[in-house]
């Protein structure tokens, strides 16, 4: 009887232990069988486009048109962009005396995707917005250049057709995008520049010299 006892005592260590060894091997099997999370993008960006809107350089705030071009790397939802532009600056053709000149653009920009639909469907849609910097050569027809750095802010959406995977998992990708960008820079000193009210005002004061350039970017995109 003695057997009995002690059997009785040890069997309901022994059930516990059982059903914590079950517990523990089905969560182990649940975790092992969990599909991997898909990985992000990666993949080479081209972009070529075209300019619309506003150059700014110093009293020179003319309509402005031009090209874009950009080449970049995208990992996940951060791409990595070196840009070139070229546009016109100047006054306006129906001011007197008018300044006509030509600008161009070296820069690198961070863009970031705040929302797209994923890497797996035939359709890709894409929001972004990008910080970057760069640096802007103006070149006077009638004579004197403008070297100085300029800050730029944009956003802007992507929509693009995707082909199928190759054996190495990329896939190309061809489509449209459309941006509104903004370079932020430093006017050249106007000598002689007198305060004054520009309209009603409390106080006279001299132009600004902070230059924002304003564009609707729109193009095609593509990428591997």
């Amino acid at each position: 009887m003695r057997w009995l006892a002690v059997m009785s005592k040890s069997l309901p260590a022994l059930v516990l232990a059982s059903l914590v060894t079950s517990a523990s091997a089905q969560n182990m099997v649940a975790v092992d069988g969990m599909p991997d999370k898909p990985s992000g993008p990666r993949m080479f960006d081209g972009r070529l486009g075209m300019m619309i809107g506003g150059a700014d350089v110093g009293d020179a705030d003319g309509f402005s048109v031009g090209l874009s071009t950009g080449v970049g790397y995208r990992i996940n939802d951060l791409t990595l962009r070196g840009t070139f532009d070229y546009y016109k600056v100047g006054d306006n053709a129906d001011e007197l005396m008018q300044r006509r000149g030509r600008a161009s653009r070296f820069g690198g920009a961070a863009r970031y995707s705040f929302a797209n639909n994923g890497d797996e469907g035939k359709l890709g849609v894409d929001f972004w917005g990008e910080v970057g910097a760069g640096y802007e050569h103006v070149d006077w027809r009638q004579g004197g250049i403008l070297d100085r750095p300029s800050l730029e802010l944009a956003f802007g959406f992507d929509v693009a057709g995707r082909g199928e995977r190759d054996r190495s998992g990329h896939r190309r990708e061809i489509g449209y995008f459309m941006a509104f960008r903004s370079f932020i820079g430093q006017g050249p000193e106007q000598p002689g520049a007198m305060a004054t009210c520009g309209g009603p005002c409390d106080e006279a004061t001299t132009p600004s010299r902070t230059d924002i350039s304003m564009f609707f970017d729109f193009g095609v995109h593509w990428g591997r």
